[in-house]
């Protein structure tokens, strides 16, 4: 009876082959086609293997942040297929609910974007929607971004810190005794402004996260319900008309005989 291996020494076997080839074709890592036959031999679905890889793809990777501060969530979700005109303007309106803010939808190309501005133009908070098309099926990516906010309040931050550092200096050059109560007042205002943007920031990134997280989910049960695009069908030709039927000329009917003209003049007389 041959042996057999357990899942741990499968996993040890592959990780094997899967360095010594590395080593042989000096190459890094492994392409999307080495994956996905290293899955078909372990009996796996190869076309999971290139789910997975595009939404690795599609994850982000590099948080943008601002001073330390993060001001950017994005999230993304991938779709089998297109999605309708309807299950767009469903998935609009679940943001619009979700939001509370109508927004602006529109299309360019084959993208569709739904955007939201909070607070403004200049200094609000962003929200988008956005559908792609991919090879594969369809990208929801999710993104809202505070940058302006956190901007504004590490200004806020910058000022209030450089005014208790001139009203220091003076007190201490003796101007005024009474601005040691001002620096003090203008360093707690700093301290303040600057704490509020670095933990408040983190706190709204995982608030949104997880937000994000289940309206993607909701607009993918919207995407599955949703029926199929309908493939557009080439027009059936139209039926050729009949044929007109020949028509008979008299002309080229001959003259019946004497016999029969006669014969067809006869009346009965009754």
């Amino acid at each position: 009876m041959p042996r057999r291996y357990s899942e741990e020494e499968a996993q040890r076997i592959f990780a094997l082959v899967a360095d010594r080839q590395r080593t042989a074709s000096g190459a890094e890592g492994l392409s999307l086609e080495e994956l996905e036959e290293a899955a078909r031999a372990a009996g796996l679905d190869p076309r999971l293997v290139a789910v997975a890889a595009a939404e690795l793809d599609a994850a982000p990777h590099d948080q943008k942040t601002l001073l330390g501060a993060p001001v950017e969530v994005v999230r993304t979700r991938l779709l089998d297929g297109p999605i309708s005109e309807d299950a767009w303007a469903s998935m609009v309106g679940h943001a619009r609910r979700e939001f509370g803010q109508p927004g602006m939808a529109g299309q360019i190309g084959r993208l569709r974007e739904w955007t939201v501005i909070n607070g403004g133009t200049k200094n609000g908070t962003v929200t988008r929607l956005t559908a792609e098309p991919t090879p594969d099926g369809t990208r929801l990516t999710l993104t809202r971004s505070i940058r302006e906010v956190v901007f504004g309040l590490s200004i806020a931050a910058a000022i209030q810190s450089a005014m208790a550092v001139l009203f220091t200096v003076l007190a201490v050059a003796g101007v005024d005794p009474e601005l040691w109560i001002a620096a003090g007042i203008m360093a707690g205002l700093g301290i303040l402004f600057g704490a509020g943007v670095q933990i408040g920031s983190r706190g709204w990134q995982r608030h949104e996260a997880g937000r994000f997280e289940a309206l993607l989910d909701r607009l993918e049960l919207v995407a599955r319900d949703a029926e199929p695009v309908a493939e557009a069908v080439p027009p059936v030709p139209a039926a050729r008309s009949a044929a007109p039927a020949p028509r008979l000329s008299l002309d080229t009917l001959g003259e019946a005989p004497d016999e029969e003209r006669a014969a067809g003049r006869t009346r009965t007389r009754t």
